[in-house]
């Protein structure tokens, strides 16, 4: 019961940074949360996307039972995490603090 409760919030998490990746990308605009913050919407809205993309390989990867494509799914899951996130940063304003 645990592993589709996961599932279901990693696939919700999912979607909605898919959702967040592809609205900045097509239109230029990003949730409201970020509007401050963010200079480049269309960078900010890639790394979103591979950020959705290296949580979605992540999850699949905690089923994988075979030990060397686990490894291998989880290096190339957290290196999509890494990258997304370093895009998202690299997307928002230089010296912009959160208050």
């Amino acid at each position: 019961m645990l592993e589709v409760m996961s599932l279901v919030a990693v696939g919700a998490l999912v979607v909605l940074y898919a959702v967040a990746g592809v609205l900045a990308i097509t239109t230029g605009r990003v949730v409201p949360w970020q509007r401050g913050y963010v200079l480049r919407p269309r960078l900010w809205g890639s790394g979103a996307l591979v950020f959705g993309a290296g949580m979605a390989l992540a999850r699949y990867g905690g089923t994988v039972r075979d030990l060397t494509t686990s490894d291998v799914v989880f290096g190339g899951s957290l290196l999509l995490l890494i990258c997304g996130g370093v895009l998202q940063y690299v997307g928002q304003r230089v010296g912009r603090l959160r208050a």
